[in-house]
């Protein structure tokens, strides 16, 4: 079984595919964030600052903080991750191996062709604003940096909410919970059925 999970940062995608892949039995737990840091060992900030941004600050090198610059810096960060990450799926499915991916490169336009090929794919999800900017506060996702907390903040929501639309418009299931244990039972379900 192959599983893909994405979601905003700061939603509980590590926390869910770690207890989904114990619950599963499941050896292979890739992070999406660990190809990220492989692109950065093979680059440099300043032959490629996209690659050292992350999705609550990519909008930097494209302007002040708005949903269009917070939408093509998040798209441009994440677009070397998301080839990498097809290159590994399809590795997985070719070679049969089971694993649970996880990250937010999981974009559902580019991942839905997938689920044609029998790999499990979800949507992790805040309920509210407010409940996803408490969780991303308290998951010490904001921290002092180059972009000040409410910046990050608005950025995550405007990514938050890109990545559930287009999990709506690609038939990927999006879960909603308001806490892991119910996330992972949810994503138990779906899987299962």
């Amino acid at each position: 079984m192959l599983l893909l999970i994405g979601g905003a940062p700061g939603v509980g995608k590590s926390t869910v595919a770690h207890e989904i892949g114990r619950e599963l039995g499941l050896l292979r737990l890739v992070d999406v964030d660990v190809v990220r840091d492989l692109l950065r060992i093979q680059s440099r900030e300043q032959d490629d600052p996209m690659l050292f941004r992350n999705a609550l600050n990519a909008y930097e090198l494209h302007g002040a903080l708005n949903p269009a610059t917070v939408l093509a810096g998040f798209q441009t960060h994440v677009r070397p991750m998301v080839g990498a990450t097809s290159r590994l799926v399809d590795s997985y499915l070719s070679t049969g191996k089971s694993a649970v991916v996880h990250g937010v490169p999981l974009i559902p336009n580019q991942f839905a062709r997938y689920r044609t090929r029998g790999v499990q794919f979800v949507m992790l999800a805040a309920q509210s604003e407010d409940h996803y900017r408490k969780r991303l506060g308290d998951r010490g996702r904001v921290r002092a940096g180059r972009v000040p907390a409410n910046d990050r903040l608005d950025a995550g929501w405007q990514v938050h909410q890109y990545l559930v639309s287009d999990a709506n418009a690609c038939g990927i299931p999006v879960i909603a919970e308001d806490s892991p244990a119910k996330m992972v039972a949810a994503v138990l379900r779906r899987i299962s059925s």
